[in-house]
């Protein structure tokens, strides 16, 4: 897992040295960091519609080089830990938790006053504990997407609300047979927090 984490940072700072060699003249605006975190409501999917709350943060990186429709475009960083508020159903284990991690992708639309719509893609590394006899911990890899709006609430802080859908790799797979079995999990749910904005970020 480690190495996993290792090779995401390592792609995050190959990106952003490919951004920092492009020509001086093609800056026109101030590179950009945002650093935030916030609440999320999220339906764990485990056997079932359960839903649960938790914390998540996240960074955006946004370079601002190259031609104006590439400004925009940039590298999230997220982090998200579900564990908060489980129903007291039978179908849901008393220590169900889903963490998950990783990064991707970010294009957020700058055209409007106080207002950025984005849509984002993300590779993400996951843990869920749950409790059944022998078996109660597994980690796995998923891709996620998500859309949302930032609205700037003042000069360098930002709120966010925005609704995420992850996609996980199969869970109680007995590869024994060729007939896929287990259950693939869907989480989904809606994020609301604020972050805070660094301009003028020197990547040369």
């Amino acid at each position: 897992m480690r190495s996993k984490f290792v090779l995401a940072a390592a792609f995050v700072a190959a990106a952003a040295q490919a951004f920092a060699q492009t020509s001086p003249s093609a800056i026109e605006s101030p590179s950009q960091v945002f650093i935030g975190g916030g609440v999320s409501i999220y339906d764990a999917n485990f056997y079932g519609n359960n839903v649960m709350e938790g914390a998540t943060i996240w960074m955006d990186i946004f370079p601002n080089r190259g031609p104006k429709i590439l400004h925009g475009l940039g590298l999230e960083a997220e982090a998200r830990d579900i564990s908060l508020g489980r129903p007291s159903t039978p179908n849901v284990p008393p220590n169900l938790r889903e963490d998950t991690g990783g990064g991707g992708a970010i294009y957020s639309w700058h055209h409007f006053h106080n207002f950025s719509p984005y849509a984002k893609f993300q590779w993400e590394h996951a843990s869920i504990d749950f409790k059944y006899p022998g078996y109660g911990h597994d980690t796995r890899d998923l891709y996620a997407g998500g859309v949302g709006v930032d609205f700037r609430a003042g000069h360098n802080i930002w709120v966010r609300v925005g609704c995420e859908d992850q996609y996980w790799q199969r869970l109680f797979q007995d590869h024994a047979i060729s007939t896929p079995t287990g259950i693939i999990l869907r989480p989904k749910g809606v994020t609301i927090g604020a972050s805070y904005a660094f301009n003028r970020l020197h990547l040369d």
